[in-house]
């Protein structure tokens, strides 16, 4: 425990909801000897492939699902010049520099989404990320451009008539709403081509051996611990969004802005608000056993790995949202009376 009253994770509450079930089956697993590539590993691929209506194949983490794509992209198409958001997690940029791409840090609009009118022209491949769960909503600026979805905080938000673009990669981290236990990642694909790659690299180039690989897998304990949790995803997803339309409704006077718009596509990975005050508030609330998290408090621009890349400006809008943003505890497990402690403290900083 970290000793606050409301803790950002409510991964312990969850637990006690479905402790039966993930206890079950780990007991399952652990008596049959199969921990790697078994019956959870092909039902959670299923699983997914049917909820977006594509092929689905699973790996370590989210960060070598998009390693994967990136090798993939390189190898075959041979992609050199990469845009990526200014505002993301670092592996979103890594994943495709450890390929040997050349990055362009492209700014973002108010809501972290890339700005796809200020993407350059001479651009192989645009990696578009749901930063906080809103649907990126893909515009494509010519046939050759290759597009890469990084869904780890969007993806619950995709229906079968989404657009994948060449691939969408998924993380099941513990933080995320549908999680493991552990480790897991998958990638989305409608390419039937890149589907065999992957199933061959995934597990050191067998079993021809024709190209090299490696080895990224999810156990059988991650992928059944998932699909326990999956039974629960859909209703967990529309309490998070009453929590949020709650928050939205008492917050619309304030001077912060929510980025947490769930009158569109949105996935309600995290609600973050922006404002002025963003390490007053935080401070505030932290004093009120009110645990907040700043998801992010640097743009990639500003970090000693990427300054030698193409970047925005420091008056950019992702620079600005790197210094406003706050992220507020939300998950299906909050109590009533925590969501509505929350709204009155927030807005008792602001009287």
């Amino acid at each position: 425990m970290n000793g606050f009253a409301i803790p950002f994770f409510g991964l312990n509450r969850q637990y006690n909801t479905v402790k039966d079930e993930i206890l079950d089956v780990t007991n399952t697993i652990l008596a049959s000897g199969q921990f790697n590539e078994g019956f959870y590993t092909r039902e959670l691929e299923k699983y997914l492939g049917e909820r977006v209506g594509a092929y689905a194949a699973i790996c370590h983490s989210g960060t070598q699902a998009l390693e994967i794509v990136a090798t993939y992209l390189r190898e075959v198409y041979g992609i050199r010049t990469v845009a990526i958001p200014n505002l993301t997690y670092p592996a979103t940029a890594n994943a495709f520099i450890l390929n040997g791409c050349s990055l362009e840090l492209v700014d973002t609009n108010e809501y972290g989404i890339i700005n796809f009118e200020k993407i350059p022209s001479n651009i192989d491949c645009i990696v578009v990320v749901g930063l906080y769960g809103k649907d990126p909503k893909i515009k494509f600026k010519k046939q050759t451009t290759h597009f890469v979805i990084d869904g780890a905080q969007h993806w619950l938000s995709l229906t079968k008539n989404s657009n994948l673009g060449f691939a969408t990669t998924v993380s099941f981290d513990p933080t995320k709403n549908l999680n493991s236990s552990g480790n897991g990642g998958a990638i989305l694909t409608t390419d039937g081509d890149f589907l065999n790659f992957i199933i061959t690299y995934r597990s050191d180039g067998k079993p021809l051996f024709k190209t090299p690989g490696t080895n990224t897998k999810m156990s059988e304990l991650d992928c059944a611990h998932v699909l326990v949790r999956s039974k629960y995803i859909d209703q967990w997803q529309i309490k998070r969004k009453i929590i949020a339309n709650y928050w939205n409704d008492q917050f619309k006077d304030l001077p912060i802005k929510s980025l947490c718009d769930t009158s569109e596509n949105h996935a309600i990975q995290k609600y973050i608000i922006y404002t002025n005050e963003r390490n007053a508030l935080r401070t505030f609330l932290t004093s009120n056993n009110i645990e907040t998290k700043i998801h992010y408090d640097k743009t990639l621009s500003e970090m000693s790995a990427y300054k030698m890349y193409t970047n925005p400006s420091f008056f950019s809008t992702s620079y600005m949202l790197a210094k406003g943003v706050l992220s507020l505890p939300i998950y299906p497990e909050l109590y009533d009376n925590e969501i509505e402690y929350i709204a009155e403290k927030v807005k008792e900083f602001y009287k």
